[in-house]
């Protein structure tokens, strides 16, 4: 499993690369994660795009962190979905508990829409 983390604003973005599996993945997802949290970036994306197989540990790695994220202000957000992982997400109905996208402005933007401001306020008031 290969991680690439990279922002948009105040949004972090994972992109997950690989099998999220137990001992291959979902150990390295649960430390990047943590580390995110410790420095208060508790909005996230991951993008399951190229995710080519999850297992168990990697659904349980991915709610016990929603759940911690959570307790710390934030969200976890699901992008790009492959066939496998919607259908794993349906049988475990965790479609019910997570916000997914298709698109990674839609996903960013709805950060801003919870929080009740625009996804470039910061910009805005920046340039004034």
């Amino acid at each position: 499993m290969t991680i690439t983390e990279r922002s948009v604003g105040d949004v972090t973005i994972l992109e997950l690369d690989g099998r999220l599996v137990l001992y291959e993945g979902e150990a390295d997802l649960k430390a990047v994660i943590n580390d995110l949290v410790s420095k208060g970036r508790t909005k996230i994306i991951l993008d399951l795009k190229k995710v080519t197989y999850i297992d168990s540990a990697g659904v349980g790695i991915i709610i016990a962190k929603y759940v911690s994220v959570r307790r710390a202000g934030g969200d976890v957000k699901l992008l790009n979905l492959s066939r496998r992982s919607v259908r794993v997400m349906t049988i475990t109905r965790l479609l019910e508990v997570f916000e997914t996208f298709d698109s990674e402005k839609e996903a960013v933007d709805s950060f801003a829409v919870r929080s009740g401001t625009s996804p470039n306020a910061a910009v805005q008031r920046g340039s004034l």
